[in-house]
């Protein structure tokens, strides 16, 4: 009986961070819609993306400490409610500075989901089926933006860029009736709430080790180095001379292999563990692949694919490294601390390499930037066995 609700708690999680990645996923396709609707800039319709995620960097620990305290379920429907007020804002919205309240608002709400829903999988599986739990859960974003990018753009076409945006909105209203009604309590939640207190949990961010740090950091580099690569490699295969489609395809690629090899990844971890050297070895991979897209003459096709065959292996072992360092009742605090070093990634990444661009004009350097960022991670992730090793030992001492 445990077995058949753990599986349908999970597809309860699947749905309500499926609010979060279509509501972050939605704007993109429909930018150019907004920029003729509203009479804005392209640089102002970029901030719709950034201001997104704005939130994430000074709310992520507060919203996750909260989880802890108050549980999944309450703050997860207060979330939702969140995001749902923002993304009717953006839906209805007649003036840019609406459209930036309400992203602004649908970020806060959002992100807090983003924290939820991985703590969520961690207390219903535990060390039991773990991996293969967020290797499923970590199929959620592909799904949305490979959905986004397809559907979004045509359904703007057809009815206004606000209908898709709409769509979101009642989607996220069917999450919330859903979550409020049927979603239930996480095994020992009511205990691990005992245990937590507000005040203790914003005190203990000093006592939660260095390892989850070093987790948050590979979290942070690995994102600076895919978002990068999401944001301009598109633009980089249209500058050499492919078509807008095309580029988007070899592009998306990234997504597509994560939507297809997450789950397995998560399989492997169950079965032989080793978070930190398969983080390590993807990196490597695709660090170099990063380094070689603009400098070898290889069909763009089979490097697409093979950077969507490298960059699954981060996520799921990244989030089942959390429940193996803290505490049931810090794991909001955890996924809080990655969810802040993943907002400074998607800002620092992104910035970095666009301002190399204006600089040199040429997206050469801007690889580089993305492969260091991937050699990062790697280095990070073989360092923290150490490192944890070391920390564990001070502790028993």
């Amino acid at each position: 009986m445990r077995e058949v609700s753990r599986w349908k708690a999970l597809a309860f999680i699947y749905f309500f961070m499926l609010a979060f990645a279509l509501t972050f996923q939605g704007i993109p396709p429909v930018l150019g819609f907004i920029v003729s609707s509203l009479g804005i800039s392209h640089a102002q319709a970029g901030t719709l993306m950034s201001f997104f995620g704005l939130p994430g960097i000074f709310i992520s620990i507060p919203g996750g400490i909260l989880a802890d305290v108050y549980g999944s379920r309450y703050i997860g429907i207060v979330s939702l409610v969140i995001t749902l007020v923002g993304s009717l804002l953006v839906g209805f919205g007649n003036s840019y500075f609406i459209l930036v309240a309400g992203r602004i608002i649908s970020g806060i709400g959002a992100l807090t989901i983003a924290i939820i829903a991985p703590r969520a999988v961690s207390q219903w599986f535990q060390k039991e089926e773990l991996g293969m739990a967020m290797g499923i859960f970590n199929t959620c974003m592909p799904l949305a933006t490979i959905l986004t990018l397809n559907l979004f753009s045509r359904l703007a076409a057809f009815k206004g860029w606000r209908f898709p945006i709409l769509l979101t909105s009642f989607y996220c209203l069917l999450v919330f009736i859903m979550f409020y009604f049927k979603f239930p309590s996480s095994p020992g939640e009511k205990k691990q709430q005992e245990k937590s207190s507000f005040k203790k949990s914003l005190n203990g961010i000093r006592n939660t080790g260095l390892s989850v740090w070093l987790v948050a950091a590979i979290w942070m580099m690995y994102n600076a180095s895919v978002i990068s690569y999401l944001t301009f490699g598109g633009d980089y295969y249209v500058s050499v001379g492919y078509s807008a489609s095309y580029a988007g395809f070899l592009t998306s690629l990234l997504m597509i292999g994560s939507l297809l090899l997450s789950p397995l990844v998560g399989y492997l971890i169950d079965k032989v563990g080793k978070q930190e050297y398969i983080i390590a070895g993807s990196s490597v991979v695709l660090a170099a692949l990063m380094f070689f897209v603009p400098r070898t003459e290889l069909n763009p096709l089979l490097l697409g694919i093979l950077i969507g065959i490298a960059s699954p292996f981060v996520p799921a072992p990244v989030f089942s490294l959390v429940p193996k360092l803290l505490p049931p009742e810090k794991l909001g605090l955890g996924y809080g601390i990655l969810s802040t070093c993943l907002n400074v990634g998607v800002l620092i990444g992104p910035l970095m390499v666009g301002l190399s661009y204006d600089r040199t004009l040429s997206y050469l350097s801007g690889f580089n930037l993305m492969a260091i960022f991937a050699l990062s991670t790697a280095i990070i992730a073989i360092l923290f066995p150490f490192i944890n090793k070391s920390a564990q030992i001070k502790e028993e001492s």
